[in-house]
């Protein structure tokens, strides 16, 4: 099996979501163990803004479930 890079163009839903995800924890991990605020700040803001965006309409659907 070989493990090649995925290009940009060839991404799915599911890598995007993936992805915001994985820049909320970069930038958790940038600001308490680096001590990096700016910059781990970054990347943690531009995590929840992909997050929202890809996830936003699941978590809206969930909200609206009439089980609360």
């Amino acid at each position: 099996m070989t493990n090649r890079q995925k290009p940009i163009n060839e991404f799915t839903m599911k890598d995007w979501k993936n992805f915001g995800i994985y820049l909320v924890l970069l930038g958790l991990i940038i600001i308490f163990i680096a001590k990096e605020w700016e910059i781990g700040g970054g990347f943690f803001l531009v995590g929840i803004i992909f997050t929202a965006i890809f996830q936003g309409p699941k978590f809206f659907k969930i909200l609206k479930g009439k089980h609360w």
